[in-house]
């Protein structure tokens, strides 16, 4: 029996979708048909979830630039550089909200379809730019329901199974990198044997929240428990957290007897790993065999004496961290239950919110909002004083290929293979193919082959930029209408349009400084570090910098954007050549960014532990010995932000100059510890500090191991210019 595979069956379900919206538009007399044939392309997703969530992202957004174009017509009617302010500005918003929100396709769409509305509209009046706006919207409305429509009434495939898939091996995964954990907490095995396993788990995270999204819109008993699995999606990246939280206390208790100061660890670790089992059991639809017993690691401070004060730290975090596990592997084992059936639903606490410094923003945000802006004003520039081929389509497609570049992180090259395509084959079809057609069977079966043949050859994700930017520009040039009419020059201007908007982009990239992927590793790893030597200097008791509104919300940005650049870091490093820089491999480039990704979280860890109440006799013993600690670490961050290179002091081992001030540090600690009487500390006092003094250790180590490697890297090669 013959089987259609499922790539063909996209490809003609995409394929068919466009020859119903033409065949819909050109009946009904629209006079830019290939707006809904627009609206099919980009919908066209794996699943029909995916492809309504798009879908319905792309017309709220053509509604809101309808309004915002239709305000600015009527604003600005004769004011043309009040207009390109308005629309400067109002990029600008878009870019900054699309470089940072969950849906940044709204805002991509809000945007270019506001040019493309006013472009249109520019030489008419209002009415004809009302009527502008309407066939927009209707258009793209009319191609989204029939893609819709297809999609659902032609071999559905519903987002659910996704979901499930990717929540069991998500699930799978965390038990694996527990049992890993526990044997590595036991001094069995490397840390390096489970990287594997932590990066599948951030990977499988993300894949949940994806499907999770196109469940919702494509399957009816996913929507009714949406919440419980929005809140499995919750509790799985606190568990992450958690479990990366409790691996860095290892390296002062591997070596440690936990059995006496932690007696009650086996009988928690059983319970811990008895839940992931259950969870696993009922994603996989089986019922539960056992209820979760709630269960507390208990502390015996008699069993701590002989260690020193930072394995006392540790033991102390990771008892936290355990207890923490417990909670959030209970949480899990109800929530899981509670999706699947095997138990009744109960009412969800509210989520806390934690206090907010003020709106934190974002800049990288910010410069691509200014790149936008200037590209605009360029653009614009250029059409009203040179005119090139395509006159107002040049300034649309330029913001356009900006916009797609920005959104998906690309160079704008990228789309350079999408462009050619689509100018040979639409100069084919356009000159010896369309003139030749006669009636709408005919011209719907092209334009089912070549949709038919661009899905399905390109259906690889690697493919997918390729296949757009050909398809798009495709439908452009061909420029199909009820009054047909053929004219090559038009063609060729079009084609120029496309090829020069490009070029302007790709030049544009290069002002102010070079967009090359190791240049702008560089650019980010010396304000990772600027960042890091502000919290420095911020995380400790004697702090006496601006503590109001200012001071707090230069620490929520500068610690939110440190978390927030070691994933961009391994982004650009991905990109960067190897053939070019032989010396630094792309191993090489992924461990330095994950031990940032280690250090920025360590920091994290240290300025949340210095916010805690700690004993004014221990920080007055103690102040001098911790702001020499603290100084060194700040100074080495201050030199890596000029120079990855730079060291304290020339000619002497940072690592061991580091390694000396923490030994010192602990020998200081434990003549403090020796001299201070019986009762005048309380447990919660013992706890804070040791929790501090492991923040300390935590990111001492963590800045010793990016020295090894960054000792490795051949930073010469990257800082040279390259042609």
């Amino acid at each position: 029996m013959f089987t259609v595979s499922t790539r063909a069956k996209e490809a003609i379900k995409t394929g068919l979708a466009v020859v119903i919206a033409y065949a819909i538009s050109l009946q009904l007399g629209w006079e830019k048909p290939f707006w809904a044939a627009f609206a099919v392309l980009m919908i066209s997703m794996d699943s029909a979830g995916q492809s309504l969530n798009k879908g319905a992202l792309r017309m709220l957004g053509t509604l809101v630039a309808g309004a915002v174009a239709m305000s600015f017509i009527a604003l600005f009617p004769q004011e043309r550089w009040l207009m390109v302010l308005s629309l400067s500005l109002y990029y600008g918003l878009c870019t900054y909200m699309m470089m940072g929100s969950k849906r940044p396709y709204f805002w991509f769409v809000s945007a270019f379809v506001c040019m493309v509305i006013i472009v249109d509209a520019a030489p008419s009046d209002s009415l004809r730019s009302f009527q502008i706006v309407v066939a927009r919207v209707q258009e793209t409305g009319m191609g989204i329901l029939v893609y819709s429509l297809v999609s659902a009434l032609l071999w559905p495939r519903s987002s659910r199974a996704d979901l499930e898939d990717a929540s069991r091996s998500l699930s799978a995964t965390q038990r694996r990198l527990y049992q890993s954990y526990w044997g590595l907490m036991a001094g069995q095995g490397t840390a390096e044997d489970s990287r594997s396993l932590r990066m599948q788990e951030v990977q499988l995270l993300g894949q949940v929240g994806q499907a999770l999204n196109a469940a919702v819109t494509d399957s009816y008993p996913v929507w009714e428990v949406r919440r419980r699995w929005r809140r499995f999606h919750q509790l799985s990246a606190e568990l992450m957290e958690s479990l990366e939280r409790w691996r860095e206390s290892f390296p002062e208790i591997r070596q440690l007897d936990l059995r006496q100061p932690l007696p009650s660890l086996e009988a928690v670790g059983a319970e811990l790993d008895s839940r992931c089992a259950e969870i696993e059991r009922m994603l996989a639809g089986e019922r539960p065999t056992t209820t979760p017993q709630t269960i507390r690691l208990a502390v015996n401070r008699e069993a701590l004496g002989p260690l020193t004060h930072f394995q006392k730290a540790a033991v102390a975090v990771a008892s936290t961290e355990l207890n923490r596990l417990e909670v959030l592997t209970r949480s899990l084992h109800g929530c899981v239950a509670d999706i699947k059936g095997f138990a009744a639903q109960e009412k969800m606490a509210k989520r806390t919110v934690a206090r907010k410094a003020g709106p934190v923003l974002d800049p990288d945000g910010l410069a691509a909002a200014g790149r936008i802006m200037v590209t605009q004003w360029i653009a614009f520039a250029i059409w009203l004083y040179v005119d090139p081929p395509g006159h107002a389509l040049y300034v649309f497609m330029t913001l356009q290929w900006t916009l797609a570049a920005l959104m998906l992180r690309i160079n704008p090259l990228a789309m350079l293979p999408g462009f050619l395509l689509a100018i040979a084959l639409a100069g084919v079809v356009y000159v010896f193919v369309m003139p030749h057609l006669s009636g709408y069977a005919q011209l719907g079966l092209m334009l089912f082959g070549v949709t038919f043949g661009a899905f399905y050859l390109m259906s690889e994700p690697r493919h997918r930029i390729t296949r757009t930017t050909s398809m798009a520009n495709f439908h452009v040039m061909i420029g199909i209408l009820n009054e047909q009419t053929y004219d090559f020059a038009n063609f060729l201007s079009t084609s120029a349009s496309v090829l020069l908007s490009l070029a302007l982009v790709v030049a544009l990239r290069y002002i102010p400084r070079s967009p090359r992927p190791e240049k702008v590793f560089l650019r980010l790893l010396r304000r990772y570090f600027r960042h890091a030597e502000f919290l420095m200097s911020r995380a400790t008791p004697e702090w006496t910098g601006n503590r109001g509104l200012i001071g707090r919300w230069r620490a929520a940005l500068y610690g939110r954007d440190l978390l927030d650049l070691p994933p961009k870091l391994a982004a650009w490093g991905g990109q960067i050549d190897a053939r070019a820089f032989p010396d630094n491999k792309p191993e090489q480039i992924q461990a330095l960014v994950t031990a940032l990704q280690t250090l920025a979280y360590r920091m994290k860890v240290l300025i949340d532990a210095s916010e805690h109440p700690q004993a004014a006799l221990l920080l007055e013993e103690l102040r001098d010995d911790v702001r020499a600690w603290r100084v060194l670490v700040q100074t080495q961050f201050g030199l890596w932000a000029e120079d990855p290179e730079a060291e304290v002091e020339p000619g002497i081992d940072a690592q061991e100059r580091l390694i000396a001030r923490l030994a010192r540090l602990e020998a200081r600690i434990e003549e403090v510890f020796g001299r201070v009487g019986q009762g005048q500390l309380t447990s919660e006092d013992y706890e804070n500090f040791y929790r501090l003094l492991g923040s300390h250790r935590g990111l001492s180590e963590s800045g010793i191991e990016y020295l090894r490697l960054a000792e490795r890297i051949n930073w010469a090669q990257w800082q040279e210019a390259r042609f």
